[in-house]
């Protein structure tokens, strides 16, 4: 959640739906205080430059860069201009951060969080700010403090188009996982079925494991129905077992409901082929 700021005199400025008048008074101000002074910050760390990119005031921007406004400024939780306009998905404001100015926008500095401007970007799906920095050489692989890569973020909110663009210009990628959690996972628990699938075709190992076992075992525990009937049709081992020696299965167990009937179901169909074979599973599930 990004801070809600006070703002007074300068700093308002960069605020306001500007109109003709108030961008004169600007050019003034900016003139007065050109250099090191217009990056003056307001309690929250801001300098105008923060809320002229936050609000999405283009014009604003540039009459600050042209005043040699700095890029490079964090505010108290670490947070450039760019973070701010990559969250928003202002493209046209990123570019000119990168581009523009005496103090060209560092693209992979990380905020408190250790989240680069890819990291905001891919997680509120803005495919053309995440296409501008994958073009100006983000680093991809930069984790921030719950150990998330760009791509984990857009598998996590279902941003399809934002994996499919991470995936096809970084392959590599797909096997630069941790212990905690791959891409896959994440999809798999928030029941991103199109995720799942993208990120499979693109050769994600099925099997993958983590300390909470295979992505079989977060689509379970979730209960999305959808996603482990696709795992199990791409030929999941379903008899992985996570970091405490539990199957899918005794997962399922441990969380009785209709969903994991339903998916208990589904992983033991090809074995349970009597008559009374729903009546077995109802049976198995109080154990």
């Amino acid at each position: 959640m990004l801070p809600t700021v006070r703002l007074t005199g300068f700093l308002l400025f960069c605020k306001a739906q500007f109109c003709p008048l108030l961008t004169v008074c600007l050019c003034f101000i900016c003139s007065i205080w050109r250099g090191p002074n217009v990056n003056c910050t307001d309690s929250s760390g801001y300098t105008a430059l923060h809320h002229a990119a936050l609000n999405g005031h283009k014009d604003i921007v540039l009459k600050l860069l042209q005043y040699e406004a700095s890029t490079n400024v964090a505010d108290n939780k670490g947070y450039f201009p760019i973070h701010l306009a990559a969250w928003k998905g202002d493209v046209e404001i990123v570019k000119i951060l990168i581009h523009h100015g005496p103090s060209h926008s560092r693209v992979n500095e990380q905020n408190n969080e250790n989240e680069t401007a890819l990291h905001c970007a891919a997680q509120y799906g803005h495919s053309e700010v995440v296409a501008v920095l994958l073009e100006e050489l983000t680093d991809p692989t930069i984790r921030n403090s719950k150990l998330e890569t760009p791509l984990d973020l857009a598998a996590l909110y279902g941003r399809l188009r934002v994996v499919k663009m991470i995936i096809s210009a970084h392959p590599n990628l797909m096997s630069c996982n941790t212990r905690k959690h791959t891409p896959l996972h994440l999809a798999a628990r928030n029941g991103h079925k199109a995720v799942v699938q993208v990120l499979l075709e693109a050769g994600m190992e099925v099997s993958c494991q983590t300390e909470k076992g295979s992505a079989l075992h977060e689509a379970a525990l979730f209960g999305k129905v959808d996603v482990v009937r696709v795992l199990l049709e791409t030929g999941i081992d379903a008899n992985i077992k996570d970091s405490l020696g539990r199957t899918v299965l005794d997962i399922l167990k441990e969380h009785p409901s209709q969903k994991s009937l339903q998916i208990a179901t589904l992983l033991q169909a090809p074995t349970l082929l009597s008559a009374d074979y729903p009546t077995v599973i109802i049976d198995w599930l109080q154990v």
